[in-house]
């Protein structure tokens, strides 16, 4: 994990407008019922104070296992938020696609476990492991950026090239209102793995003395990318 995490977490209660839910967000919805398992779902669309669609997974997912007049859980985490609302099922529906419509939440109960929005990704970037002042860059490698908030990074690398706590530079290029923006941002190793079955290693790096204008491109690049 990124050190973007708050210190303590609290439990709040907030819209669902307030945690602008993408289309397509990863949710778990459970019938409340004996017996009932968790359902991996998605969000779809909603129209605030009547109601929100939400469907089945992938291209096998033929129905929501919802059924009227039911009562389930939903939960999520939308990259800042992990969240919960209680809601009923108002309708279901086959066609022209498998969805059901859940009565629109009053409140729900939100954590913040992230300071920072933290967005997906796929894009080419350039790591650089750190040495002193004296003897400045010692290497550099191509990496794949794939998620980042303004705290940190998650990198997917071939090979790890520094070891936890390693001063790293990350550097990449963003479109910054229609023009292109290279950042070089320092940083450090929080932590590297290499993931079970998935080939390379991911790298965990926090940002550190970020430059004003850096927070400024990197808060547009959230934001922008997660509305």
């Amino acid at each position: 994990m990124n050190d973007d995490s708050p210190a303590a977490t609290t439990v709040s209660a907030m819209s669902l407008r307030e945690l602008r839910l993408r289309p397509g967000m990863a949710l778990q919805t459970r019938r409340l019922v004996e017996g009932a398992s968790k359902k991996e779902s998605q969000f779809l669309a909603a129209i605030e104070g009547k109601g929100l669609m939400v469907g089945p997974v992938g291209p096998e997912g033929v129905s929501t296992e919802l059924e009227e007049g039911e009562v389930c859980v939903v939960r999520g985490f939308t990259g800042q938020y992990e969240f919960s609302f209680v809601s009923k099922v108002l309708q279901t529906f086959e066609k022209p696609f498998a969805y059901a419509l859940l009565l629109y939440p009053k409140k729900v109960d939100a954590t913040l476990v992230r300071q920072s929005m933290r967005i997906k990704t796929s894009m080419p970037a350039e790591l650089a492991l750190l040495r002193d002042a004296e003897q400045g860059q010692s290497s550099s490698s191509g990496v794949t950026l794939i998620d980042i908030s303004v705290a940190g990074a998650m990198i997917r690398s071939v090979a790890s090239p520094a070891t936890v706590g390693a001063a790293v530079s990350l550097a990449f290029s963003v479109d910054f209102e229609g023009s292109p923006v290279q950042l070089v941002l320092a940083g450090t190793v929080c932590h590297s793995h290499n993931p079970m079955g998935q080939e390379g290693c991911l790298i965990g790096m926090a940002f550190r003395n970020l430059k004003q204008h850096d927070k400024l491109v990197l808060h547009y690049m959230t934001r922008t990318r997660s509305g």
